[in-house]
């Protein structure tokens, strides 16, 4: 409390050095635009693999995403081909707040922004903002109540997007009114549902944003589904396991549907999961480990030089601009936000600044963060 009292008495123009406003930045988009479906799995990390593989465990819970990532592309903190990603800078490391730094870079230090207020930092540009102008459909979709620290709030506030969460899945048949399991409903109806919304979305002539949240996977110990197998003796480690496998499962949908030549994959984890270390699945942490946030981008259409991809040090706030990259996006500087196109090489902010610094800073109180809201 007393640290919190002091960072918000506390000035910095931070924001004022280092956000670089869409406003005054030059996007070119291809003249064929590219679908996107953004996959946020719900704290979902590269802890999750095995030690040989860049993670922590003994076994790799996550065999399908270490695949996906080594065939595709895996921007990674580790310099010899291990899985690895961003790390979360301050007011990021929850859903809402790991959402808006990979879709807007910036922190989100009010943890529910827009539930109150009727509109989600008004005054930010983000991605859907930047798609919504370009023609894209939008769709956001979850298992669980869109509304939950004002998501739903975020999305349709930037810009128009049609919110699919747990209320509308009874509305529209998928599940019983009186069904609830977990946060909502389990990551199977979710996968179900996002088919039928790609079938939909990909029958227009306009290209389409599905951005997803899946939930199974949520602290403590997850939700344990009928596709779940007991093949470890930890709870989370099926979990994670079973989640491992749909997601893979989606992917090789997607890659067989006409769609797919002009789409990008984006899957990355909303943030680190809050670690129970009650848990024995955790018994290998120790502090000289750096927890990183999974990421891959599946079918990019960029250039750029493979060794920009490892050895990284870089937050999930860089999402924003390379994902934009990812699609296509030539981006004037190659920084947006917070962020830095990583795809182009230059340094991230925490490349140069470091984290400790920047994290700092972030809490500060900040006029040109304040003019957000």
């Amino acid at each position: 409390m007393w640290e919190y009292i002091k960072s918000v008495q506390e000035k910095t123009d931070f924001y004022e050095k280092y956000y670089v406003n869409r406003a005054k930045t030059k996007l070119d988009f291809p003249s064929q635009k590219r679908n996107l479906i953004y996959i946020f799995m719900e704290s979902m990390e590269s802890s999750y693999a095995d030690q040989e593989d860049g993670g922590i465990m003994d076994d790799n819970y996550i065999p399908n995403l270490t695949k996906l990532a080594k065939e595709n592309i895996n921007f990674s903190d580790k310099a010899d081909g291990k899985l690895g990603g961003p790390t979360c800078l301050e007011a990021t490391a929850y859903t809402v707040g790991g959402m808006v730094a990979q879709t807007a870079a910036i922190n989100l230090k009010l943890h529910n922004s827009g539930s109150m207020f009727g509109n989600f930092l008004p005054n930010l540009t983000t991605m859907g903002d930047i798609l919504n102008k370009e023609g894209y459909q939008q769709v956001f979709l979850c298992g669980s109540e869109g509304d939950f620290a004002g998501r739903d709030t975020y999305f349709t506030s930037h810009k128009d997007f049609h919110i699919e969460d747990y209320n509308a899945a009874k509305k529209e048949g998928f599940i019983a009114p009186d069904y609830k399991v977990f946060w909502g409903h389990e990551d199977e109806i979710l996968y179900k549902r996002a088919k039928k919304q790609l079938e939909q979305l990909s029958s227009s002539d306009k290209p389409f944003n599905l951005t997803m949240l899946t939930v199974d996977t949520h602290f403590p110990r997850g939700y344990k589904c009928r596709l779940c197998k007991d093949k470890y003796n930890r709870q989370y480690a099926n979990v994670i396991a079973c989640a491992d496998q749909q997601v893979y499962d989606f992917v090789e949908w997607i890659k067989k549907q006409d769609f797919y030549k002009n789409t990008t994959i984006v899957i990355a984890g909303d943030h680190t999961t809050m670690v129970d270390t009650s848990d024995p699945i955790w018994s290998n942490l120790n502090d000289n480990y750096k927890r990183t946030v999974y990421n891959t981008i599946i079918n990019a259409d960029c250039t750029y030089k493979e060794n920009v991809t490892g050895n990284r040090d870089f937050s999930t706030m860089d999402m924003f601009p390379t994902t934009l990259a990812a699609l296509g996006v030539q981006i004037d500087g190659n920084r947006l936000g917070l962020g830095t196109n990583l795809f182009s090489g230059q340094k991230t902010l925490p490349e140069k600044l470091g984290r400790g610094y920047i994290n700092q800073e972030l809490k500060k109180n900040d006029k040109e963060y304040n003019g957000f809201y």
